[in-house]
């Protein structure tokens, strides 16, 4: 949680730097049909797995092990900040391969999203946080590898982060590096603290 009050209010200081940034009218203003057809989105991305814990994947990853193809539909809810922040729904549908080949889904995720940025106009860019519920068909065999079958579970907390990058002149597309992450939130779930982390990398299309 410490992490996320401070990205915040990092955010919030460099919006002071950050006058120009393109501005929409905010979603709730309009009416029922323009917001449900506007503000959705799709990603695809894809990536190695790792069930190392979280904080020692940069000294000692063991990547290549296991991967991800994953297929993701979002929709924004609601801006504020003139349009600098949104909030989004989001559900995505996962296939691993490799050593695990399970199926994988996060029926819902809150995400929130900061769009404005110093240099928008030249590189649009977006950073997005989120959590949810991740619900997997079976344990999966890397994260009981690891820590035993009675730290691992099925049903875990669902914790991604993803940065976009546009080109001006085609700002509906991005590329997406994109964090996708399985814990027990602390133990808060089945008294897990760990589970599984992506790396991954896509494309991102607004419409």
């Amino acid at each position: 949680m410490r992490y996320i009050l401070g990205l915040l209010c990092l955010l919030m200081v460099q919006d002071l730097m950050a006058q120009n940034c393109y501005q929409q009218p905010p979603i709730q203003s309009q009416s029922w049909p323009c917001w449900w057809n506007k503000g959705w989105a799709t990603t695809i991305f894809s990536g190695p797995l790792t069930s190392q814990t979280s904080s020692k994947i940069i000294r000692r990853h063991d990547f290549g092990k296991s991967g991800i193809i994953a297929l993701a539909i979002s929709k924004e809810i609601a801006t504020y900040l003139n349009n600098r922040l949104g909030f989004e729904l989001e559900s995505v549908a996962v296939q691993h391969f490799g050593h695990q080949k399970h199926f994988e889904g996060a029926p819902i995720a809150i995400i929130a999203r900061w769009k404005c940025f110093p240099w928008y106009k030249t590189l649009p860019t977006t950073l997005a946080i989120g959590d949810g519920i991740s619900i997997a068909t079976r344990k999966p065999k890397l994260e009981v590898k690891r820590r035993g079958k009675h730290d691992s579970d099925k049903t875990l907390n669902y914790v991604m982060a993803e940065a976009t990058f546009s080109l001006p002149c085609y700002p509906q597309w991005a590329f997406v590096l994109r964090y996708h992450h399985r814990s027990g939130m602390f133990g808060t779930f089945h008294g897990i603290h760990d589970a599984s982390t992506v790396l991954a990398a896509g494309v991102k299309y607004w419409f």
